[in-house]
């Protein structure tokens, strides 16, 4: 669903599937507390579907820490170290709620270019323009992050069909 993360880093890919990134906290070079609104668009057999949850996403040298909430509960949390990766899901989560894609699609997202880029598989990429990050295999955009404003992020990814508009509602200090 969301969201998103060479060397310690490892992805676990097969020839179709999208890298699950799993960058070492370090990669990320700076220290993250934030509160994120997210709003997640996917296809259904019943049409497209709309969902809002709230994250809580902690990350500094040792750790990033995950917690998805939607209707005041927990659906999700996520803790990796750098070497195990630690999930929990409350029963009542819905399927398609995949914890460990939430956490890739947030490292594609936030970590730097170059740490994505060497944990990538063979045939895969970043395009970085303004404002923009492509994830790509060969010459197909698999995944397109845009950031229009400061406290905005819009994730689209095509292969699998789902869109994230992710809005920063609570800033708990960003350290350079």
């Amino acid at each position: 669903m969301l969201v998103a993360l060479a060397g310690c880093a490892t992805v676990a890919p097969t020839q179709t599937d999208v890298p699950l990134l799993r960058l070492p906290p370090a990669s990320l070079g700076r220290t993250l507390n934030l509160q994120q609104q997210i709003t997640v668009q996917f296809p259904s057999p019943q049409g497209e579907q709309t969902r809002d949850m709230i994250a809580l996403l902690e990350a500094d040298a040792s750790h990033t820490r995950l917690a998805a909430v939607a209707g005041g509960q927990v659906l999700a949390r996520i803790d990796w170290d750098g070497h195990d990766l630690h999930v929990t899901r409350a029963p009542w989560a819905p399927d398609e709620l995949k914890p460990e894609r939430i956490l890739s699609d947030l490292q594609l997202s936030l970590w730097p270019v170059d740490a994505i880029q060497a944990a990538l598989p063979g045939g895969w990429y970043i395009d970085v323009m303004p404002g923009m990050r492509r994830l790509r295999s060969g010459n197909e955009v698999v995944a397109e992050v845009r950031y229009p404003d400061a406290a905005t992020t819009l994730f689209t990814q095509r292969r699998d069909g789902y869109r994230l508009t992710i809005r920063t509602l609570q800033d708990g200090g960003r350290t350079p």
